[in-house]
């Protein structure tokens, strides 16, 4: 069998992926609003833990240069770039309300200003930058982009929140402007959106959030940034290994701690064996050994990894 000719293939395609950064778009989501950090909220373009801003952020929730404003995330350091205004406690009336940063998990958690980062911008369509992410190690991560935080009071102040967002980066590469409001401006009405990007890059690379102006207001605004770990590595198998005495195959995946997990295997890629629904994951690393298929099987044997919500 060849787990050993497998594993190579597989580590050289990850070496390859992390050479050159990488800007994907997931989404909006609109539906989440003040319960960024509520584990009780699921959220709806998947997060591990259900709580935005895990491994860290920048807000303007707290006085402006408060630490309690900033998370900063173990592999990168998170700024907003010069020039930019702040708003947020003393003027609740001009913000939506989200929750606490310094909360999160299960049950009730206060809600606070949002606040936000504004420039002074030009016509419709203009882009402003607003925060820089630098990595210092080799990194993937999800980032999420907080908008649509401004009322419409007093009137037209609801168009400061920027419209759309775009994220560039090293050699040149960025994502595709991302709307955030809606046909119509369905999603613009002050209850928190947040625009979802998953990204990858090496130490050293640098990336900047950039938010589009509406000029119907005569400024163009942000909330901040979040990140969190990549959905790419929540079910990555890092290791296959057989005992060529036995057969059986040991199996290495990243997991959480707590959460369900199943494994199957397959000959053919097409019919898949359950070999166990009810896996429980440590803390990071997940070991399974395979004692049946693994044995009996003479050729090639793929498996995957399920996740029970």
């Amino acid at each position: 069998m060849s787990y050993l000719h497998y594993i190579t293939l597989a580590s050289a395609l990850v070496t390859s992926l992390l050479s050159a950064a990488t800007i994907t778009v997931i989404g909006v989501d609109y539906e989440t609003n003040d319960a960024w950090r509520s584990a009780d909220i699921i959220k709806p373009l998947f997060d591990e833990d259900n709580i935005y801003g895990t491994d860290g952020y920048l807000i303007a929730q707290f006085p402006d240069g408060d630490e309690r404003n900033t998370l900063q995330p173990d592999y990168a350091e998170i700024i907003v770039l010069p020039g930019k205004g702040y708003e947020g406690i003393g003027a609740e009336q001009y913000q939506a309300e989200f929750d606490d940063a310094t909360k999160s998990g299960t049950g009730e958690i206060e809600n606070l200003v949002c606040g936000d980062y504004w420039a002074n911008s030009g016509p419709t369509g203009t882009l402003d930058d607003f925060f820089e992410i630098t990595l210092n190690e080799d990194s993937s991560f999800r980032l999420g982009v907080i908008t649509d935080m401004t009322p419409d009071g007093p009137p037209g102040l609801m168009w400061e929140s920027s419209r759309a967002i775009k994220i560039t980066g090293p050699n040149e590469i960025e994502s595709e402007i991302v709307d955030a409001v809606g046909i119509d401006e369905e999603w613009r009405n002050a209850d928190v959106d947040y625009v979802i990007f998953e990204i990858s890059g090496n130490a050293g690379d640098v990336f900047t959030v950039w938010g589009e102006n509406d000029e119907r207001w005569e400024a163009n605004a942000l909330g901040g940034i979040f990140l969190d770990p990549p959905v790419s590595n929540l079910f990555s198998i890092n290791e296959i290994i057989q005992d060529h005495d036995t057969g059986a195959v040991t199996i290495e995946f990243n997991s959480s701690k707590g959460k369900v997990y199943g494994i199957e295997a397959s000959s053919d890629l097409i019919i898949w064996d359950e070999l166990d629904d009810g896996v429980i994951g440590e803390e990071e690393v997940t070991i399974y050994v395979d004692d049946i298929m693994g044995p009996e099987n003479k050729g090639t044997l793929f498996y995957r990894i399920r996740k029970f919500e």
